[in-house]
């Protein structure tokens, strides 16, 4: 099985990618960012802000180690693929307990195409150095980084409009050298250095149709090969 992790900006196109090896390759992906957010809905606060899904995910790392969110996702997967063999082999003829609580948590979502690929997984949300060691330690593990430029990204964040992003320039600022590590503790987010960690590095200055054309040559020449 070959896990595949997805490290970028904020708001440089890593759903574009994510959803393109899901929905036209067949891939299955996971986010680690969901069980920051079910975290915070746990608490029972309804809307929140990127500010607050940064601490969160701050306090979540240093009560648990840094590693905490891809341990989780990888002992998700890990408990999936033995009840999809039980299931397989007719020990048990109902859908698992573990699938609906565990891969909800990390907005699991099947391959929609019937062709998997490889059983190939993709993991986005990753923001420390801890998570990369992780997977590499744990799997057969590639990363895939997404960059654009900060003006463009701060429009692509307008136009999307989620509700937890910021509104104004500044406080994008704010928390974009945040999300990159700029004055962050080991904990804390740090996509600037996991950046530095990919294997591949995927720039998305342009339009979505130029960037799924570069998407497809990665897979041509690079994924499709592991």
């Amino acid at each position: 099985m070959l896990i595949i992790g997805v490290v970028g900006q904020i708001a440089s196109g890593k759903g574009i990618l994510v959803s393109y090896l899901t929905e036209k390759l067949g891939f299955t992906s996971f986010s680690l960012s969901s069980a920051v957010h079910r975290e915070i809905e746990k608490k029972g606060i309804k809307k929140y802000t990127r500010q607050m899904l940064q601490d969160v995910g701050d306090e979540m790392r240093r009560r648990e180690g840094d590693e905490v969110l891809a341990r989780r996702v990888i002992e998700a997967i890990q408990k999936q693929t033995i009840e999809d063999r039980k299931l397989k082999i007719g020990l048990e003829g109902r859908k698992s307990k573990v699938k609906k609580n565990l891969f909800s948590i990390f907005n699991y979502q099947p391959p929609s195409s019937i062709f998997y690929h490889r059983q190939s997984i993709i993991i986005d949300g990753i923001r420390n150095p801890a998570e990369i060691e992780f997977l590499r330690n744990n799997s057969n593990f590639i990363l895939i980084g997404v960059k654009a430029n900060r003006e463009l990204r701060f429009k692509r964040l307008l136009f999307r409009g989620k509700e937890w992003d910021p509104k104004s320039y500044e406080d994008f600022l704010k928390v974009d050298r945040r999300d990159l590590g700029v004055g962050q503790q080991k904990s804390g987010q740090q996509v600037g250095k996991c950046l530095a960690y990919c294997d591949y590095v995927l720039t998305n200055n342009k339009n979505i149709k130029d960037f799924e054309k570069k998407i497809k040559k990665l897979n041509n020449m690079y994924l499709s090969s592991k």
